[in-house]
């Protein structure tokens, strides 16, 4: 009798789309492990064709938190593949890992342009229409998504 093994991932953390403070639509991501990762990896796809869009990385990052403007993703940031510029009315699926991504991974949210809309800058969207994190409210959010592993 054969028994077979699946090797799956754990979540750990959470990701999210935000309005930075200078009112950039953004990319949100945080961690549970004190030590930050020593890579972070973000990508976006088209949600429906599942086309590859644009992969980000960064080593900096700090604090259970990191953020990222696709448009303009700064020094802290490189771009590994495709253009991060975004068009209106895609819908897009995002997603966040740390290091190879095979271990764990910090979750996916789709979303469309529109949906900074509501987003006042510093807010972090929420998994429920109408809600929203701060940067702390995010991270402890994101902790109790590693707390339920």
């Amino acid at each position: 009798m054969a028994v077979l093994a699946a090797c799956t991932q754990r979540e750990g953390g959470a990701v999210s789309i935000m309005r930075s403070q200078d009112g950039a639509p953004s990319v949100a991501v945080a961690w549970c492990d004190d030590s930050p990762p020593r890579q972070i990896t973000v990508s976006i796809e088209e949600k429906e064709s599942e086309k590859p869009v644009a992969k980000l990385s960064t080593t900096k990052g700090r604090d259970h938190f990191a953020s990222l403007n696709p448009k303009s993703p700064g020094s802290d940031w490189t771009l590994v593949s495709g253009d991060a510029r975004l068009v209106p009315g895609v819908t897009y699926r995002l997603m966040a890992w740390p290091d190879s991504g095979k271990e764990m991974y910090y979750g996916q949210v789709s979303f469309t342009l529109a949906d900074f809309d509501d987003l006042k800058p510093g807010q972090i969207n929420g998994r429920y229409p109408g809600e929203t994190f701060t940067t702390s409210g995010f991270i402890k959010y994101a902790q109790g998504v590693c707390s339920s592993y």
